[in-house]
Order: structure tokens, then sequence, then C-alpha cells
């Protein structure tokens, strides 16, 4: 085969784009990058993670090695690096809800004072310069907040859990946990929550919490030694060399995916902990919804990650001391009161259960109407119109339909919102649309009085009517768009404002019963939550210890559990589940199999004349498997006597076999000295081939042709039977003994990095170097890592 022929072949192999660089004067490209494009791409299935250990030659050698080198008391000191990394991940993510809750905080009050001062102005168009003033605000935060996800970290949108879920169920999701995402995941959630969506903070902390482990875990914080900070961000300016240097572990010797994972499923539970000062309900929270692994060393780093972010929080944070949800005014029901209005529970629960189902219909009824991703500026303008409509809403029903009612003197200044009332009163819808979400939660919450107390509401039926359909519809239309938010502070509001108005008007149809409206209000939260996300032990351990309502257990587990029963004969999937079957190119196993599989039998699924390789297999088969296949995984057959062959086949795709395993334990003697024999061949080794993903496929498809170019240099295309498109054959297994799995973006490692071997498996034009092996070995982790 001639130079250009299997140069051509071998970029035709690689199924991943490769990307062009724009030009200062390509005015067609720079115009796409800003505004985008109306194709979407491809999509394509992902990848798998290797959480079991690669079973090779480096491998036993590490062993051996790490048997010998013992440091500390006989120990070689990983055990104590992994602890500390836990424990430095939990306490920076408590550092950094602090962080987000101070910023959010001194955002609204600064932003209500301000439009108070305006409001106070003895202009005729006082309310109209508020609201053109409130607006530019707003759509001023979320402009900087969806154009980091556009622009910039693309994977920092919504709240980031189901990414997470998918990762930790084994899918590699590019530049999922970069310190780049981490930022724009913080800095866009503090412009969103600022600016008065309907979002919340909590689900984007579970990103945050896992981005802080997998930073922590690989060296990203390449600035941090080399005083470069500018490198912590990107790799312009940099060569390939120095970009594989900086994306080494910190610790790669001993940390694999499978304790990658589990890293960053404590950082899951410090996330959801630092949230609502809950660490046992964010340990379960880890176990019931992120993670799919589950075992004792898992939830002793979940836990420990979980207290030293909670712990962080109450010292850093005056609020934490009592749970980020806690409220008072309202006492605890006695027996009687549990039985008597058990009937007015339930259906409170029903109905709470029916907002969550409504809104994860609406949500996915909305997908159809949606940008796409790539659509730049659509995507730019949702999101501002989705500012301006809530906050021409929250004017309006403030200016037409709010209330002026006496301020509840313990808000203090901090919170309720006069806007044209009366000093020591607050317009009630004022407060509802305009105030912090977390402050209205608390106030929810508290309707209610003390024994010997009279009960005096401060928010009107009719407001809270408004404000539950109108938010329902507000928290639908920002589920989908591109800006970092999450979706439990806008359930529980949810929740609060329907279960305060069904206690207020229970309590004025009852007035002698012990009715209490904020208790009714913390079981519709459970509610929804639970119409909404479907889960059960977690969200009632989250919300006791958020609330410190220990008090109201029976009535948040009963809620919890009818709400749940509702929601599942309307909307099967919660809103993680039905996510992830929306985007498409993600695997997510689930606990149980669908009924349909029941009779379904291995055979019937089975393909046949699987595209495979020999261990030791010729170039030119390699390049013609590449060419004319599409999916990612290729079977490696040991042949002995006896067994069928490897059968010669045309070229052409025999369906598709997902990439499960990495390459295991192949034979071949890789340490022998160099031979001069048959140059046609390439070994397919482990040590050769380690773990490596999309990412890698990216990296050789940038210098494919200059492989493909030594390749046909130095190697004759030694084919037999039918010819395939790249001049090789393309060969179908069956019969032999299955020695492992490689990855297509493994074999375009190996050739890009000119890997050839003769055909007893024995490297020809290079000597064997075991650290040259490693450093393979490395790299290609390195740029899983860095994806």
């Amino acid at each position: 085969m001639g130079q250009e022929g299997e140069g051509r072949s071998l970029l035709k192999a690689v199924t991943f784009k490769t990307v062009t660089m724009p030009t200062p004067n390509s005015t067609e490209t720079l115009m796409t990058k800003v505004f985008g494009t109306k194709n979407a791409p491809n999509q394509r299935v992902s990848e798998s993670l290797d959480y079991e250990p690669v079973q090779n030659k480096i491998f036993y050698e590490r062993m051996k090695t790490a048997k010998k080198e013992r440091h500390l008391f006989g120990y070689t000191g990983h055990t104590l690096a992994k602890f500390i990394i836990t424990m430095v991940s939990g306490i920076l993510t408590g550092m950094f809800a602090v962080a987000l809750s101070t910023c959010v905080g001194d955002l609204f009050a600064w932003k209500n004072k301000f439009v108070q001062e305006l409001l106070n102005d003895p202009g005729e168009h006082r309310v109209f310069v508020a609201y053109v003033w409130h607006c530019a605000y707003s759509c001023l935060l979320v402009s900087v907040a969806v154009a980091l996800v556009q622009y910039w970290a693309p994977q920092a949108a919504g709240a980031g859990v189901t990414l997470v879920m998918a990762y930790l169920n084994g899918n590699h999701v590019p530049n999922l946990l970069r310190l780049r995402t981490l930022v724009a995941k913080l800095i866009g959630t503090i412009c969103a929550v600022g600016a008065g969506l309907p979002m919340g903070p909590e689900g984007p902390m579970v990103h945050i919490g896992a981005c802080l482990a997998s930073v922590i875990t690989y060296a990203q914080l390449t600035c941090l030694r080399t005083g470069r900070w500018l490198s912590c961000f990107g790799r312009r300016g940099k060569t390939r060399e120095a970009q594989i240097a900086e994306k080494m572990k910190v610790l790669d010797d001993i940390v694999s995916d499978s304790d990658h994972r589990e890293f960053v499923s404590a950082g899951v539970a410090a996330g959801i902990s630092a949230a609502f000062g809950a660490p046992i309900g964010g340990v379960l929270f880890a176990m019931e919804e992120a993670c799919s692994f589950w075992n004792r060393r898992t939830s002793w780093r979940c836990f420990l990650a979980a207290v030293c972010s909670t712990f962080t929080l109450t010292q850093l944070s005056r609020d934490a001391q009592h749970g980020m949800i806690s409220f008072t005014g309202v006492h605890a029901y006695e027996n009687r009161d549990w039985i008597m209005q058990l009937p007015f529970i339930l259906i409170n629960a029903g109905i709470a259960g029916l907002l969550g189902a409504a809104f994860n219909s609406m949500r996915m009824w909305l997908w159809r109407l949606r940008a796409s991703k790539t659509r730049h500026v659509l995507r730019i303008a949702e999101v501002i119109g989705l500012a301006f409509m809530v906050v021409t809403c929250g004017f309006f029903f403030t200016w037409s339909a709010g209330k002026c009612i006496p301020k509840n003197p313990e808000w203090g200044e901090e919170y309720g919102i006069r806007f044209q009332c009366e000093e020591g009163e607050h317009n009630d819808l004022a407060t509802l649309f305009l105030s912090g979400s977390h402050h209205t939660i608390v106030s929810l919450f508290s309707m209610g009085h003390n024994p010997g107390q009279a009960y005096v509401p401060h928010f009107t039926q009719g407001s809270l009517v408004l404000f539950v359909v109108f938010y329902l519809i507000f928290m639908s239309v920002g589920a989908g768009v591109a800006i970092p938010g999450g979706l439990f502070m806008p359930s529980i509001m949810v929740g609060a404002a329907w279960g305060g108005l069904w206690g207020s008007t229970l309590r004025s149809w009852i007035p002698q019963w012990n009715i209490q409206p904020g208790v009714y209000g913390v079981m519709a939260a459970s509610s929804v939550l639970a119409g909404v996300f479907r889960s059960n032990v977690s969200l009632v351990v989250l919300v006791m210890e958020g609330t410190r309502g220990i008090d109201f257990m029976w009535g948040i587990i009963l809620s919890v559990v009818i709400a749940n029963w509702v929601a599942h004969h309307i909307h099967h999937d919660g809103v993680y589940e039905s996510e992830l079957e929306r985007i498409g190119n993600l695997y997510f196993l689930r606990d149980e199999p669908p009924h349909r599989l029941h009779t379904v039998t291995a055979e019937m699924i089975m393909a046949t004349q699987v595209v495979g390789f020999r261990p030791v297999e010729s170039v030119a088969n390699v390049l013609a498997a590449l060419y004319s296949t599409t999916h990612n995984g290729f079977p490696i057959a040991f042949m002995s006597e006896g067994d069928a062959p490897i059968r010669h086949a045309r070229g052409g795709s025999y369906g598709s076999l997902v990439s499960l395993a990495q390459l295991g334990m192949i034979g071949g003697n890789t340490g022998a000295p160099p031979h001069e024999s048959s140059p046609g061949a390439v070994q397919l080794a482990a040590g050769n081939a380690a773990k490596t993903v999309e990412s890698a496929a990216a990296m050789a498809a940038t210098t494919v042709t200059g492989a493909a170019t030594a390749a046909a240099t130095e190697l004759t295309a030694a084919a037999a039977g039918s010819s395939g498109p790249a001049g090789g054959t393309v060969m179908t297994v069956e019969g032999g003994r299955l020695e492992g799995v490689v990855l297509r973006s493994q074999l375009l490692v190996l050739l890009q990095r000119r890997h050839f071997c003769d055909q007893h498996g024995r490297p020809i034009g290079r000597e064997y170097n075991e650290k040259e092996e490693i450093e393979l070995e490395v790299s290609q982790v390195s740029q899983h890592a860095s994806a």
C-alpha cells in the first residue's frame, strides 16, 4: 500500500472529527463560534471508565515494587494520602458553600436596598424606573453566567447532578470535572441565584464537590507548582509534551479509576451536606441517588468528607449553626393532633406530589421547544428572556395584587420588601417574588404560633395562590436553560408555599384546632421533593437535618411516601433518570432491568461475525477494521489448536460491541530484546493499551497523518484474504479464547506512538524500555484525566 492511500485510510478511520482552529481572516468560522450553528453535533457513544484493575505486566511490576517501598511504619503512605485527600475535599467544599451563600446574600441585600431607594423617590414613574433597573441588573448577571457556559465551560450548565451520576455509573463525560468547569459553576450559580431566577445552589454544590475532589486528585492545579496561574485554565501556547506533563496525576501510582470514583462520591456527599448542613443526609443522598457502586470504604470516605464540609460550614457561617433552613415560631404536634389531621395531611401530600409530577411533565414538554446547544445566541436569549419574565411578573403582580401586611418583627431588616407600603408593613407578593429563596422558605416554614400567642398571617391566601402557580411555571421553564442552577430550593419553595396556603385555609375553616401552616409547609416541601426526584430515605433525612424538625418526622415520612406513590402513577421517572435518557449518548444502568428484558436471552441480542483482532495483528488489518466499523471496542482472541480461526470478511460494520472492559492479560514477551522479523505487525499488548478515552483519540487525530506515513514507510501490509478499504483485511472472531478488549482510541494512540513489533510480539525499531512503557500508560491516563 502506498503512503498516501494508507494515510487517507487512517484519517478516515478516525471517527472523532479533527478540530480546525479558525484563522483571524476566517469570518465564517468566527461568526459560527459567536452565534453558533444550526447543525447539532452527532451523538456519539461515550466510552466507559475502567473500574477494574488492568491486569498486565506493568501492573504486577508496580505491585511488587510497592511491597518493597515501605516508608512509614511498614506502610507506603498511600492510605494516609487518600485520607488527606478526602478531608481536604470536604473542607474546601464547605468553604465554597460559605462563599457561595455569602455572595448570593450580599447581592440580594444590595439589590433590594437599591430598589427600595428608587421606590422611595417622589417621582411619578418610580415603580417603572425600579422595574427597568431590576431588569437590567438581572439580565446582566444571567448574561455573564450563560456566556461562561456557552463559550467556556458547557458542562457547567444545569445542576450537574445528572452528569455526575452518569460518571459514577461508568460513563466518561469529557470536561465534566475540570477546573474551568468548577470556576464556571461557582460564578454562574452566584449570578443565576443572585439574579432572582427560580434556581438554587444545592444541585450545583454536588457538582462543585465532585469537581473539587477530582481537581485535588489530579494535578490540574499546575499553577501551584509552576507559578503560572494562567496555565490552570487552558492549553494555549503550550507544546504537546508540556500539556501531557502538566496533566500528570498527583498520585499517579495509586489513583486509578476506581479510587477516583470513590473521591468523586465523597465530593458528592460533601456538596449536598454543605448545601443543607446535613452530613447524614449527604451520605444517604450519595448512596441512594448518585452512586451506582457502594461498599464500606466508599461509605467511610463519603461520611468523612460530609462531616468535614458540615463542620467547616458551621464554623464559618452563623446561619448554619442550627440547619440551613431551620425555622421557629411553631410548636410540636401531640399524638392526638396527628390523628385528627391525618386526612388533611394526606391531601396536602397528594397535591404536593401532583405539583412535582406536573413540573416533570412540563419540563419534558418544553424540551421540544429548546434551542440546540450549538445555537449560542438563542441559548443566551432563552436565559435573558427567563430573567425578564420573572422580573416582569414579579413587579406586575406586586403592583396589582400585592397586599400591605404588618411585617413580622423577627424578620429584622434583612427580609421583607416594603415596596409602596407604610413603615412597619411589607408587600407580601414583593417579598415572595423579589426576595432571596432561603429567607422566604424559612418565613413560610415559620407560619404558626407558639402556645399562648395569637396567629398572625404574614402572607395572604390569594398571594400564595399566585405565587405557587407562576413560580411552578418559572421553575419548569428554567430547568433546561444554559445556566448553572439546581432544583432543590425551587421545589422546596413551591411546596412550602402550597403547604402554607393549605394550612392557612384549614385554620380559617377550623380555628379551634391546633393547625400550624408552617408544619404543612414542611411536609408539602418534602412531598414536592419526592415528586420531583423520587428519592425516599435521603430526602427525609435531608429535610429533618436541614430544618432541625425532628418533631415532625412522622408527618415528613408519611408525606414522602404518599407523594412518591401519587407522582409514580403520573410520571414514572424522576428528574435525573429522565434527563439521562434525554441526553441519549450516556448509558445508565438502573437498579432493576425493564420488564421487557425478563424474557430476552443473550442469544437474541448477541452480534455475529464480531470484528476483532489477534494478540499480534498487522497494521493493514487494524486500519481496515478502523475504517469499516463505527463501534469503539474490539475483542482480542487467542487462537489455539482446534479452535476455529479468525475469519476474513469484507469491509463493513458487523454491529456494535460496547466497550465494557479494557484490554486484559495478553501473551507476548514484551521484555525480549529487539528482533528483526516481519515488519508488518503491531502488538496490542496490555502494557501499551492502557486506559484511554475520546480525548486520546482527538490527540491522535491531530497527528495521525504522520503516524500513517511512518507506518507506510517502515511497514508492509501483509494482508491475506479479501482486501478491505485500507488494503488490509477485516477480521471476524468465531473462535478462540477471549483475552480482552481494545478500544478504538487505544489503537489510535498506539499507531500515533508507532509502537510496532514482529510476529512474536517483540518490539522492532526501538529498544524495550519499561520506563517508556510506563510513560505511555501515564500519558494515556493523563489524557483521560484532562478530558
